[in-house]
């Protein structure tokens, strides 16, 4: 209970201090000669106003129906009336989309293109979600061989790690990987730009490490279309980590894990560093 108290002591934090960082970037846009400089630096027309969202935002529509958050923390509007999105990073590194399984791949559906069937076995065996995940634990046959520390580990998480999918069926757990891979782009956009807002007005075209409330971060800005472009070369960079059986998906501009059941993408400055100095 302390370490989950913890936890969600520091989630809060992080939500509280990320949007205090919002809004003291949003005040930056008061300064006529940081608008200008700003708008220069973009290759755009003047920047008229800022706007965040803030402690308050209100939830947008959902591609798979009801609502769901915006990917766009800080919204531009230029004087021709078109706007600009961003997504502020206030430090290196974190948690950049949490998703269910089956919220992730019906989203991913509607946005881009259908899963094929053994990619969605996979992902709920990976992950979450999957019937079999409990009988699979309990087959010595599969399991025995592996430290009880890994065994007890995926059964508290209900969740197969990468030799032990491998061990059931070799061909999900390549499955999985390969689709990752030949998809990047796609999941690339789906975490940074778009999350599941259906509108495109909410989509960021942008993303933004700046940090106005301290820290050592030195601030970035990159168009995301520039990372995607990026990340199209480096899809070989998709592969299992080697921790805890292959518990993580390492990814070109970060990491995905398990978290509470759930799909958990990380960005990292550091390889999107690399990624963005290879165009």
């Amino acid at each position: 209970m302390e370490n989950q108290r913890n936890r969600a002591e520091g989630w809060k934090y992080a939500k509280l201090s990320g949007h205090r960082n919002e809004a003291k970037i949003k005040n930056l846009f008061d300064n006529e000669e940081y608008k200008s400089k700003f708008s220069e630096r973009l290759g755009v027309t003047t920047i008229d106003s800022a706007s965040i969202g803030g402690l308050h935002e209100g939830d947008v529509d959902c591609i798979i129906g009801s609502k769901t958050k915006s990917k766009t923390d800080l919204k531009l509007t230029l004087t021709d009336k078109s706007c600009l999105n961003f997504s502020i990073k206030k430090s290196a590194g974190g948690q950049v989309f949490l998703i269910g399984v089956e919220r992730f791949i019906n989203g991913y559906e509607k946005h881009y293109a259908t899963i094929p069937d053994n990619v969605k076995e996979a992902l709920r065996l990976y992950f979450a979600g999957h019937p079999k995940i409990e009988e699979i634990l309990n087959d010595k046959t599969l399991v025995g061989a592996e430290p009880y520390t890994l065994v007890s580990y995926q059964k508290r998480k209900s969740r197969l790690v990468k030799v032990t999918l491998e061990k059931y069926d070799k061909s999900l757990s390549d499955a999985l990987i390969q689709w990752i891979q030949s998809n990047i782009v796609n999941i690339t956009d789906f975490c940074l730009a778009r999350g599941l807002a259906s509108n495109p007005k909410e989509w960021s075209e942008y993303l933004w490490y700046k940090n106005e409330v301290g820290g050592r971060l030195t601030e970035r800005l990159y168009n995301i279309s520039d990372i995607k472009r990026a990340v199209a070369e480096k899809a070989d960079a998709v592969i299992y980590g080697t921790r805890m059986g292959g518990s993580t998906i390492q990814l070109p501009f970060g990491f995905l894990q398990w978290h509470q059941g759930q799909m958990q993408f990380h960005h990292q400055l550091k390889k999107i560093l690399t990624l963005v100095e290879s165009l």
